[in-house]
């Protein structure tokens, strides 16, 4: 019993304790709360106890209190400098100068926010720690780097040189080269860096300019004035290769090689490496230069049509043509400079005829006469016949191919006495006179014609100023009118005849001048295409007579020397349509309207010649 009393009264004195405890406990929480509640009540308005900032006590006070006593406190920005030296040289500038901004209103904000920002027992924690240990704060430092940065680039005016690069120069035909000279650049970068931490750090200091040295050094200079002088010792040489040997095609002195030059050092460590880079411009054009006489234009071979076996006879052979590759021959040139060289290889590109001089009439649909026509030039001096045969053979044996436009200046090539053409007359700036050439109109007339009976398409044609009677004239000698308007001029560059051939097979064009006979024929080999060909002329209208003669004297004639170099021709208008029909339908139709001008006769006499000029009636 007295044991079952004992383990009873421990059990009793135990609970009592836990009561004990657990009561203080409670109250100590109860306690810590209220107290809790009452010191934050008393900081409502206020930072808590224990913060500083910059070691500037501003516990206890508002916002207001706190911002007027850091205002106050902290002048940082204002009254220490920072000094940047480099060698004898120093510059000061205070953190204010380089952007550098304490945000009173932004720090003051962060300290606030201490003891307040987090939960409650966070917030509790925050506020005894800074009470029984401090809470230090540094302050919101604005910097503006674009200031700092500007700043920094001033001193650099100071104090970077730019590096010279070794150069060279050409004095006459002297090689100078002149080594260059180091250079110095500050390293803003690493200022800058230097200026943040020190800013985050409220602090100032002297500042080292940290300065690079940029070296040049030209340990090879003289060698490479020795490869520069070896170039420019010669002349230059560009040459086309022709079945596989060399041919000069022209040449440049070393004066003027020097002057179409770059010298450009390119730097390798210790070594300078002088690149010679050719000028674009004045090789350009010399290669366009020298391109005029190298081109070639691809021809065909030339044939005539065998009228008993029905094929082609071979006249001429084929040329493969050719043109200077301008932009692969400049690196040619580039590559042959670099590496010191005195000459350089023109690159031809080539291509190649369509037809060969093997070729067959079948393969170009070549199986008949086509066509053929005359024209007819009684009367005309032998210069005149002279050229009207040189320009017709320049188009004998030549072929059109299907889809063509056919340009009889193309092929005419240079009227002038090189090529064998005389002075004949032709009509210019309004009157006829001695030209080289004069008579070409017959053979362009000739063709004219020819494509036009065929039923082909005109592309270009002119007529000429007044009504020549060499294009009417018919195989008896007489006129026939009919066929004014049906003429053509040709002027080279300037006035061309054009015709397209739109049929599916070759033309062959044969020409024969005959001047026995006075007369020039032209005719189209191929396969014949079913047309014909209607036309309707006005026939001459509005016709206008011309003025009277004229009369000028001519130092070159004799006194009483009387010659006529023009002769009168009535003007008049021409409207020429034809009709092509292909297999009984319209292929075509086109217009000729041709309007002649009143043309006087002209008449020049010698000086001192009696009756000259007439008297006017």
């Amino acid at each position: 019993m007295t044991s079952e009393r004992a383990e009873q009264g421990k059990g009793n004195a135990g609970a009592k304790l836990l009561f004990i405890l657990v009561s203080g406990l409670l109250i100590g929480i109860i306690l810590t709360l209220v107290s809790g509640f009452i010191y934050s009540d008393s900081y409502k308005e206020k930072i808590y106890a224990g913060v500083t900032v910059s070691g500037i006590q501003i516990g206890g006070l508002t916002r207001e209190e706190a911002r007027s006593v850091l205002q106050t406190g902290l002048r940082y920005p204002f009254e220490s400098a920072f000094a940047f030296k480099y060698g004898a040289d120093v510059w000061h500038a205070i953190p204010e100068e380089l952007g550098m901004q304490i945000q009173l209103d932004a720090t003051v904000d962060n300290v606030w926010r201490y003891g307040r920002s987090g939960t409650l027992l966070q917030n509790l924690y925050e506020r005894i720690s800074a009470l029984l240990f401090m809470k230090h704060y540094e302050p919101v430092m604005l910097f503006d780097e674009r200031v700092a940065f500007n700043f920094i680039s001033s001193l650099a005016g100071y104090i970077d040189q730019p590096l010279e690069q070794p150069v060279i120069t050409l004095q006459g035909s002297e090689v100078v080269i002149s080594p260059g000279k180091s250079g110095r650049e500050l390293d803003r970068e690493l200022t800058m860096t230097q200026l943040h931490i020190l800013g985050q750090q409220l602090r100032t200091a002297e500042i080292e300019l940290p300065v690079t040295v940029l070296e040049t050094t030209a340990a090879n200079l003289a060698e490479q004035k020795q490869v520069l002088e070896s170039l420019l010792g010669q002349d230059f040489v560009l040459y086309v290769r022709e079945n596989d040997v060399a041919r000069e095609v022209d040449r440049l002195s070393a004066d003027q090689l020097a002057g179409w030059i770059n010298f450009q050092p390119q730097i390798d460590g210790s070594q300078v490496q002088i690149e010679m880079l050719p000028k674009r411009e004045p090789f350009y054009n010399r290669l366009v230069t020298v391109g005029v006489d190298l081109y070639q234009k691809p021809q065909n071979a030339r044939f005539i049509f065998n009228d008993q076996t029905r094929q082609l006879d071979p006249l001429a052979e084929a040329v493969v043509g050719r043109e200077i590759d301008l932009e692969a021959s400049l690196v040619n040139i580039a590559e042959s400079i670099k590496q010191g060289r005195h000459d350089a290889e023109v690159v031809m590109t080539v291509s190649e005829p369509k037809v060969f001089a093997n070729a067959t009439a079948q393969e170009l649909g070549i199986t008949e006469l086509a066509i053929s026509q005359y024209t007819y030039f009684y009367g005309s001096s032998a210069p005149r016949v002279q050229n009207i045969t040189i320009g017709a053979g320049s188009f004998h044996g030549l072929l059109v191919e299907p889809g063509q436009t056919f340009s009889m200046a193309e092929y005419l090539g240079n009227i002038d006495i090189d090529n064998g053409y005389a002075e004949a007359p032709v009509i210019y700036g309004g009157q006829t006179i001695e030209g080289v050439g004069g008579g070409i109109c017959q053979v362009s007339t000739t063709l004219f014609r020819t494509a036009y009976n065929y039923g082909l398409p005109i592309v270009e044609r002119h007529q000429h100023a007044y009504r020549v009677f060499y294009y009417e004239r018919l195989a008896n000698g007489n006129i026939d009118p009919g066929l004014a308007g049906l003429d053509a001029s040709v002027y080279v560059p300037v006035l061309d005849m054009k015709f397209k051939n739109d049929t599916p097979y070759w033309i062959l064009m044969e020409t024969y001048v005959n001047p026995s006979a006075s007369s020039i024929q032209w005719k189209f080999y191929s396969t014949k295409v079913n047309r014909y060909v209607e036309t309707k002329t006005s026939g001459l209208t509005n016709v206008v007579q011309p003025e009277p003669p004229v009369y000028r004297e001519n130092p070159a004639l004799a006194t009483g020397e009387v010659k006529q170099v023009d002769w009168e021709v009535d003007g008049a208008d021409v409207d020429v349509v034809r009709t092509v029909y292909e297999n009984g339908q319209v292929h075509l139709q086109d217009r000729f309207v041709t309007k002649y001008e009143p043309w006087q006769a002209v008449f020049e006499y010698g000086p001192g010649t009696s009756g000259m000029p007439p008297e006017k009636r």
